[in-house]
């Protein structure tokens, strides 16, 4: 709960105080409900209303209702019954119990401070692939569509104000929340969570350039939700561009319109639409990456000409964004550092592993690291399956045949994922983790309880798993894309008891 949340309900407890004990002046009924109001106005102003706390609103207003008509000739000697001044505050507390709960549950969080020296500055850019029609919109001749978020090294700048979360878009948060199966109003307060970035702040001339990384969304998932992670790897002197797939994130904000997920008419007619969808952002990231060398070399007009060392590029993404890493790593030279947050992965490689770029994986402990151990595809071998599900896959995939032959690709793709880890001796785990931890996601939710609900399960904190995260990531880059190996990966795991290394045989 924030500051003036909590005010406000130490203030609604109170008059409840005095209604259960002795009689009170006229006086202190009018004190008690002008500090309630005064409160309520400040947290209003300061913090801003959302839903969480509607009762302690409610009450704020029968309290003043309550005090005006206490303090008034006709009502000062009217006692109220027993019966019903108990009832009243037993209900009172309740509820207030409840909004308390629920201000805490579904938190207007802090997203983690920055532990770079720099300030971050952001701006949002539109590129529209003129090669390329929408792959996503069967039929058409539309072209492909991006949206992308790039955070800087700033100059500081204590006239703007902190950017907003979710790029200040109810829709999107309303898309979001919907994609993720829970009532559309659930995340409404999220527009009242603040960054650590400022937009269209100058870019700091500190370096003579900066290395780029490129990072990706999970299917389902926007950009907005890698926000803390963007942040941090820009405060430490990286130009971090982050992409939202069109149509592949659950919304996409632009200009003058909101694309959702749900658009889409493209049939890839099959189960496992995986491999197809992580080479359509793959591409956009391949396409991403000439227009960065254009933004360079001052044919689109921004701020970075000539300040970008595109020689020095990583890639990173989470879930499917994961995976497009991987691709990245295995099929774009360019890419010279490689990290997958907790994805499957599509494709295995064709080529010597000794051309891939150094890579790294971070997987959940919940599953992910398992199979991966264990050399094994997240898919069921279909003689393994019971009857029932047997024919769920023959509907599904249209043959016993067909299901077979995914099975196997899969688990080749995962065979190939486990020797590359092998050679690189950069597979790890962070105990207690979940497959969104390693996204901002995680915080949504204050209570352990009510994120195993909805199915963020793990006993490491959020905000642990985010530290780790962001530490290990700072480090690999800056290992393979700085050649500072000031916070070695080893001195990680010795760091965080949480954080192991995974040693493949």
């Amino acid at each position: 709960m924030r500051i003036f949340e909590m005010v406000l309900i130490v203030s609604n407890l109170f008059p409840l105080f005095f209604l259960g004990f002795k009689k009170q002046s006229k006086i202190v009924w009018l004190v008690v409900a002008g500090v309630n109001t005064a409160v309520l106005f400040i947290h209003s102003i300061v913090e801003g209303l959302r839903y969480q706390m509607a009762f302690s609103y409610v009450f704020v207003i029968l309290f003043i209702v309550y005090t005006l008509a206490k303090t008034h000739k006709r009502f000062v000697d009217a006692k109220l019954p027993k019966a019903l001044k108990v009832t009243v505050i037993s209900l009172s507390l309740v509820f207030l119990a409840c909004t308390s709960y629920l201000a805490y549950a579904l938190p207007v969080f802090t997203i983690p401070k920055l532990t770079g020296s720099y300030d971050v500055g952001m701006k949002y850019f539109q590129f529209v692939d003129e090669n390329r029609t929408e792959p996503f919109l069967y039929k058409s001749t539309q072209k492909r569509e991006l949206m992308v978020k790039v955070y800087y090294p700033a100059k500081k700048d204590d006239s703007k104000p902190f950017s907003p979360y979710f790029h200040n878009s109810h829709e999107l948060i309303r898309l979001f929340t919907i994609n993720h199966n829970m009532p559309d109003f659930m995340f409404d307060h999220l527009n009242l969570v603040k960054t650590n970035s400022k937009e269209n702040l100058q870019l700091s001339e500190k370096q003579q350039n900066y290395p780029v990384i490129l990072f990706s969304h999970g299917a389902g998932d926007t950009m907005e939700v890698q926000t803390s992670l963007s942040e941090n790897l820009a405060s430490h002197g990286y130009i971090v561009v982050v992409i939202d797939h069109t149509y592949a994130s659950t919304g996409t904000v632009f200009p003058d319109r909101v694309v959702s997920h749900k658009d889409a008419t493209t049939d890839f007619k099959t189960p496992e639409p995986g491999e197809i969808i992580t080479q359509i952002m793959a591409d956009d990231s391949n396409y991403v990456i000439r227009k960065l060398d254009e933004m360079n070399e001052g044919k689109i007009s921004s701020i970075f000409k000539r300040k970008l060392n595109l020689d020095k590029i990583g890639a990173i993404g989470h879930s499917v964004g994961g995976a497009v890493a991987y691709n990245l790593a295995i099929n774009n030279s360019r890419v010279k550092a490689a990290i997958n947050l907790d994805g499957r992965v599509f494709i295995t490689p064709k080529k010597n592993m000794k051309d891939m770029a150094p890579f790294l994986m971070l997987a959940s402990d919940k599953f992910h690291i398992q199979t991966i151990q264990n050399r094994k595809s997240l898919l069921e071998k279909f003689e393994d399956m019971p009857v029932e599900d047997q024919k769920i896959m023959v509907d599904s995939y249209g043959s016993e045949k067909a299901y077979r032959e995914a099975y196997n690709k899969a688990q080749q793709n995962v065979i190939g994922l486990t020797e590359v880890l092998k050679e690189s001796g950069n597979l790890y785990t962070i105990e207690g983790s979940d497959h969104m931890k390693f996204t901002d996601i995680g915080l949504f939710i204050g209570d352990s309880n009510l994120r195993k609900l909805i199915g963020i399960a793990g006993k490491t904190d959020p905000i642990k798993c985010l530290k780790i995260t962001n530490s290990l990531t700072l480090s690999f880059f800056d290992q393979q894309l700085k050649s500072d190996t000031k916070d070695s990966l080893e001195s990680l795991v010795k760091r965080y008891s949480e954080l192991k290394k995974v040693d493949l045989k």
